[in-house]
């Protein structure tokens, strides 16, 4: 049964409506997917990397790089096999920890590294009176007595690195050295989104981390829109979130550098303003509110600059997007637009050629997106708002004119 939640409308009146979500949390950062998509080459080679650790316990200690841009699913990549990982170790009866530490929360210190960890086997250690050389004892003693195994995954790895240079990775990556015949019980993930970093490490530290180095490529158009529709699925009610809607957020995403995480959060955002507005569908004016961001994309001084029917245009690309669902029009649908504007204004609307000058113009300056679509009836001038609210650009150009 989906959950009905309440708006006021503008009279201040309560209304009752349907939430578009059924599971809100599956679109948390925190969440973990029952699988990841488009990866499945970069985990096997984690699993080609550490599944000794299940197979042939205590023979190997392994170091892997994960590098890859903002949103490429580094962290869910690392999170994801280590879970399962324990879960092979669990059923075999093996004693092995995937533990995962954020160096910027930890501020790129070794010492909150080491004692995280061991905090995470023996709770009740105290946190203060040890130096870093110290509670590296400490966790090769307690890993002993336990007869433990862990795979270490250290994110944004790049924060120690500018921190405490070659010296902690150093003595992480040689942790076995004090004793070579003894069993190998720790092995590191290092993930970073700047692979430039890992130069400023001395030769012999890069040399034990730069043999496994897994590059998480960029997702295209489709992959991103395949990640979306798995959360929309399983985050929305059936009707609430259109395909034309998973479109288009993807092709925003795509020009944040194929951003996965910037594309869910952009869903999250605009499901929650369907709810805030009592909408049962998430609409594009939705994904442009959030998509806007924490800076103001329009430029009302340059809208300001423009002339009388360049503005008269643009007013009549924001109210057709005002009062349309759709994200893209052709330029027929605006020029009837246009026509309308003008003649609330009192003005003689330009023939069609001076009209496609001005669309370009307004293409030139960002203020709309021109995209050719080739189809069986011929080549279509497709036009789109992306990260401007409709209404937005509406009262700045009724502003200007005024």
């Amino acid at each position: 049964m989906h959950k009905c939640i309440t708006t006021e409308n503008q009279t201040g009146v309560r209304l009752a409506h349907r939430n578009v979500f059924t599971d809100e949390a599956i679109l948390e950062i925190s969440y973990m997917p029952e699988r990841i998509l488009h990866r499945d080459a970069e985990y096997r080679m984690l699993e080609t990397l550490f599944d000794n650790l299940v197979t042939a316990p205590y023979e190997m200690s392994q170091k892997a790089v994960i590098v890859g841009g903002v949103g490429s699913g580094k962290t869910l990549l690392s999170q994801y096999y280590g879970k399962r990982l324990e879960e092979r170790a669990t059923r075999g009866r093996r004693n092995l920890k995937y533990i995962h530490l954020n160096c910027r929360e930890l501020r790129g210190s070794l010492f909150m590294i080491l004692s995280r960890i061991v905090k995470r086997l023996r709770p009740e250690f105290p946190e203060r009176g040890y130096a870093a050389n110290e509670l590296m004892e400490i966790l090769r003693q307690i890993m002993n007595e336990d007869n433990a195994q862990i795979l270490l995954s250290l994110d944004e790895v790049n924060v120690l690195i500018d921190k405490e240079g070659s010296d902690a990775l150093y003595y992480l990556t040689r942790f076995h050295e004090a004793e070579p015949e003894a069993p190998k019980r720790l092995s590191l993930i290092c993930i970073s989104k700047d692979p430039e970093v890992f130069r400023k490490l001395d030769r012999s530290t890069l040399s034990s981390l730069q043999r496994n180095v897994i590059r998480m490529p960029e997702y295209n158009r489709g992959q991103l829109t395949d990640i979306l529709l798995y959360r929309v699925e399983r985050a929305f009610r059936k009707d609430a979130v259109p395909l034309e809607i998973v479109d288009f957020i993807s092709e925003l995403a795509v020009k944040e550098r194929s951003d996965a995480r910037y594309a869910i959060d952009l869903l999250h955002g605009a499901g929650a303003n369907a709810n805030a507005v009592g909408s049962q569908q998430v609409q594009p004016e939705h994904v442009r509110k959030v998509a806007v961001g924490l800076f103001p994309v329009l430029d009302r001084e340059a809208v300001g600059q423009l002339n009388l029917h360049e503005q008269l245009t643009l007013l009549a690309v924001a109210r057709f997007f005002k009062s349309s669902t759709v994200t893209q029009a052709t330029t027929g649908e605006i020029e009837n637009s246009y026509h309308l504007v003008c003649e609330e204004r009192g003005e003689k609307p330009r023939g069609h050629t001076q009209y496609w000058k001005y669309l370009k113009n307004l293409s030139s300056l960002d203020f709309v997106k021109i995209k050719l679509q080739a189809s069986s009836q011929g080549r279509t001038q497709l036009i789109s708002l992306e990260k401007v609210p409709a209404e937005e650009l509406e009262n700045a150009v009724v502003e200007i004119l005024e």
